[in-house]
């Protein structure tokens, strides 16, 4: 059994012992690289749905996601993405090489694909 490493948990009064995402601000985050990350967490897949929404911790956005999202390594709330696109919150530096080079093995994967012959596809689609 895999255990998830969770990421992007923030300070509420429910857990007030969690980081406060204010402390991790970085407006010199290179555009490029943050882009990928958002990307990646939006592209997570969903395990868990709560029955309410999160609030941003930082300006209040009340509909700031209701879902778990994993990779099948990491775990992190739906509305990680925000804070990263719209506040420029860094990640533990583990969780953004990985993510980084996640990307880098998905683009060669894609690549890969993209110039293999379609014989695969046509059987699976013949009836």
């Amino acid at each position: 059994m895999t255990i998830l490493i969770r990421v992007g948990y923030w300070r509420s009064e429910y857990e007030p012992t969690l980081p406060d995402p204010r402390g991790h601000l970085d407006e010199t985050w290179d555009d490029d690289e943050r882009e990928l990350v958002v990307a990646y967490l939006r592209g997570g897949l969903p395990v868990l749905h709560m029955m309410g929404f999160s609030s941003c911790r930082i300006c209040n956005l009340s509909a700031n996601g209701n879902a778990e999202l994993t990779d099948g390594s990491y775990l992190w709330p739906e509305g990680l993405a925000h804070y990263v696109e719209d506040h420029s919150v860094r990640l533990p530096s583990e969780f953004e090489r990985h993510v980084l080079q996640r990307w880098e093995i998905l683009e060669a994967e894609a690549i890969r694909a993209h110039k293999a012959p379609p014989e695969r596809w046509m059987r699976m689609t013949q009836r």
